[in-house]
C-alpha cells in the first residue's frame, strides 16, 4: 500500500475515531483497558469475507454497528460483505427475493462454494439452522485459548446463544433485547399491597393483578392489574405469547397435523378467558373503548392509549427501550397538563413454575458466528472478539433502545433500579426454524392462527366453551393443513360460514 493510500485510509476513519474518543467516559488510570494500538500494514491488506442472509455488498447499517471501529483499529486486514440474497440487485432487476429453504440454500452456497465466507452475521433462526448443519465453529475451544473473558456478559445472551446451539456456543452477540415487568407503585401503595417480585410465577403475578384490579362501569377510573403490553392488544396474540415459554404449537414440525386440542393449550384460553372477564386483564372491548376514548380526545395527549402511563394498568411487560420513554416523561410531565406522575419499579418478567427463568420478550438479533469453512478463522475470531469486547460495548452502552452483552456499561435511568431484570432471564427456546419449517414452506399458513383468533374471540364472548372452540380449531386446522400440502400457495376464505358450521351441535 503506497504513502498516499494509507493516508487516505485514515482521512476516512478520523472523524470516526474523534466521535469515538468523546463518546468514552473518564476513567482512572488505574482501572483503564489497555490503549488500543493501531499498526500500519505492512503489506497486502487480507480480506476477511462477512456473510449474511439479506444485505448488500455495502450495507451502511453492518459497517455503523459492527465494522466501523474494527477496521480503524485493523487497518492490515480488508473487510467484504458478501450477502446470500444481494438486495441491491433485486432492487435493480426487479427480482424475486427468495425466502424459507430457498435462501438457507443460497446462504450454504456461500459458505461451501470456492471461496467461502469466514463470519456469519445473523439472527436465531440462521444460527440455529447453521449450527444444527454442523456449519459454524464452536467458539468455546477458542474462548479457552485466549483467556477470553466472559464474566461479565449477560446470562440471557450467553444461555440464549447456548441454546440456539443445543449447549454449544457457536456465536456471540454484542448487544441483545429483554423485558421486564413495569409496575406503578402508586397503585400498589393506595391498594395496600405488596409490590411485585422477581422471580414471581406468572399465577403468583395474576393473583398479585387481581387485588389492585379497579373495576368501573365507566372507562375513567377503571385499572387492570396487568396487561401483556403498554397498549391494548390483541388478548389471542397475547395468550399465545404467554403460553411460548412452554414451547406450545399450533402444529407440528412437519405440518402435517394441529397440534392444539390439548391441555396445555386449554389452560392458556381458559386463563385469558378468565382474566379478562374479570377486568384484571384487557380484552377486545377494551381496546375498542380505548381507541373510541383516544378519538374522542379534544386536547393533547402525548401518552394516549399507554395503559401504564395513563395509570389504568398496575403492571405492564415493557422492553428495555421503555425506560427510556419512561425517563423521558419523568424528565417532562410537568409541561403535560393535568398529568398525574408514575413512580415505578421494575422486577422480573413472570415465569412458568415449569421452566424457571424462561421469559418472554428476550431476544436475540444480530450474532456473530465463525464458518466452519472459513479460511481466515483467525481473523474472524478477532472480528468476533473485538465487537464483543469490552471497548465496543463501553460506546455501544450509549443506545437506549438495546442492552450491550457486557453489563458493566448499561446504567439505569433512574436512581435506585437495578437493569438485573432484564440480564438474568433466559430467552424462550425455539421450537423450530422459520427457514426450514411448515412457515417456510406454506406461504398461508398464518391464516390457521386467523381462524384460531376468530374461535378465542367467541370464548370471551361467551358464545362457545374452551373445549368445543379448541376442537373447532384443530379440525379447521387439519383441513387446511391437509389443503396447503396438495397446494402450498392455497388461500382461505375464512368468512365462508365454517365457523358457524363448527359450533352447530355443541
Amino acid at each position: 500500500m503506497t504513502i498516499s493510500a494509507i493516508h487516505h485510509l485514515f482521512r476516512r476513519w478520523l472523524p470516526l475515531g474523534l466521535c469515538a474518543a468523546v463518546l468514552l467516559p473518564v476513567i482512572p488510570a488505574s482501572a483503564a483497558p489497555a490503549p488500543v494500538v493501531v499498526s500500519l500494514p505492512s503489506g497486502e491488506q487480507r480480506v476477511l469475507r462477512i456473510g449474511s442472509l439479506w444485505s448488500s455488498s455495502d450495507d451502511t447499517y453492518l459497517r455503523q454497528n459492527f465494522t466501523d471501529l474494527y477496521e480503524l483499529t485493523h487497518p492490515d486486514v480488508k473487510l467484504e460483505f458478501v450477502p446470500a440474497v444481494d438486495l441491491e440487485k433485486s432492487r435493480f432487476t426487479n427480482s424475486y427475493i427468495p425466502e424459507g429453504p430457498e435462501t438457507l440454500k443460497l446462504m450454504r452456497d456461500i459458505m461451501l462454494g470456492s471461496d467461502p465466507v469466514d463470519v456469519i452475521m445473523g439472527d436465531s433462526n440462521l444460527i440455529r439452522s447453521l449450527s444444527g448443519q454442523n456449519l459454524l465453529e464452536p467458539l468455546q475451544p477458542l474462548i479457552e485459548r485466549d483467556g477470553y473473558d466472559l464474566s461479565n456478559m449477560a446470562p440471557a445472551m450467553l444461555d440464549g446463544v447456548r441454546e440456539l446451539g443445543r449447549g454449544q456456543l457457536f456465536a456471540l452477540a454484542p448487544t441483545f433485547n429483554a423485558s421486564a415487568l413495569f409496575y406503578n407503585k402508586g397503585i400498589f401503595d393506595k391498594a395496600g399491597v405488596a409490590y411485585p417480585t422477581d422471580g414471581m410465577t406468572w399465577d403468583e403475578m395474576f393473583a398479585l393483578a387481581g387485588r389492585v384490579t379497579k373495576t368501573s362501569k365507566q372507562e375513567k377510573g377503571r385499572i387492570y392489574g396487568f396487561s401483556m403490553t403498554r397498549y391494548p392488544g390483541d388478548p389471542f396474540w397475547n395468550m399465545q405469547t404467554y403460553l411460548s415459554p412452554l414451547q406450545a404449537t399450533v402444529y407440528d414440525n412437519q405440518g402435517g397435523a394441529m397440534t392444539v386440542n390439548n391441555a396445555l393449550w386449554s389452560k392458556g384460553w381458559t386463563t385469558f378467558n378468565n382474566l379478562i372477564k374479570a377486568k384484571v386483564m384487557p380484552g377486545l372491548a377494551d381496546m375498542e373503548a380505548a381507541a373510541s376514548a383516544g378519538a374522542a380526545e379534544t386536547e393533547y395527549n402525548p401518552f394516549s392509549g399507554d395503559l401504564f402511563l395513563m395509570g389504568e394498568a398496575a403492571m405492564v411487560i415493557g422492553e428495555y427501550g421503555y425506560m427510556n420513554e419512561l425517563a423521558s416523561v419523568d424528565r417532562n410531565a410537568s409541561l403535560v397538563k393535568n398529568y398525574s406522575h408514575v413512580d415505578w419499579g421494575i422486577v422480573t418478567v413472570p415465569t412458568f413454575a415449569e421452566k424457571p427463568g424462561v421469559a418472554v420478550g428476550a431476544n436475540l438479533d444480530n450474532m456473530l458466528a465463525i464458518s466452519s469453512t472459513a479460511k481466515n478463522e483467525e481473523d474472524a475470531w478477532e472480528l468476533v472478539k473485538f465487537a464483543n469486547s469490552n471497548e465496543v460495548a463501553r460506546i455501544k452502552a450509549n443506545n437506549r433502545y438495546q442492552l450491550t452483552s457486557r453489563t458493566d456499561f448499561n446504567s439505569s435511568q433512574k436512581a435506585g433500579v437495578s437493569l438485573a431484570p432484564f440480564y438474568n432471564v433466559k430467552p424462550v427456546p425455539m421450537t423450530g426454524s422459520q427457514l426450514s419449517g411448515p412457515a417456510a414452506r406454506m406461504v398461508n399458513i398464518y391464516q390457521i392462527n386467523l381462524a384460531g383468533q376468530m374461535l378465542f374471540n367467541e370464548v370471551i364472548e361467551g358464545k362457545r366453551t374452551v373445549s368445543n372452540a379448541l376442537k373447532a380449531w384443530e379440525q379447521q386446522g387439519n383441513h387446511m393443513l391437509n389443503a396447503m400440502r396438495k397446494d402450498p400457495a392455497v388461500f382461505f376464505n375464512l368468512d365462508n360460514g365454517w365457523l358457524e358450521k363448527s359450533a352447530k351441535g355443541k
